[in-house]
């Protein structure tokens, strides 16, 4: 788990895992995708055209947390869908 603590890896897995609970799955998957479009955007302080990025500076490490929070979030909707309904 240390690679989670790494850089803002936490927060991928905390804002994915509450968006994919009152969403789906589908709009985390979204987001992540946006969170890391806004990371690379930013990598080095300066705003350049998308044709000028630096690509190396998507982090696969970020999506896959995003994707475990998103899974869980998912999880936990079904969790609370399955006890309304079963109520």
């Amino acid at each position: 788990m240390k690679w989670l603590k790494e850089s803002n890896r936490w927060k991928h897995l905390v804002g994915i895992l509450v968006v994919s609970m009152f969403g789906t799955l589908l709009m985390g998957i979204g987001c992540i995708g946006g969170m890391e479009f806004k990371d690379v955007h930013h990598a080095n302080g300066d705003s350049k055209p998308i044709r000028q990025w630096d690509w190396s500076a998507w982090d696969w490490l970020d999506c896959a947390a995003g994707l475990l929070g998103g899974l869980i979030g998912q999880d936990i909707q079904l969790l609370i869908i399955l006890l309304i309904v079963n109520l």
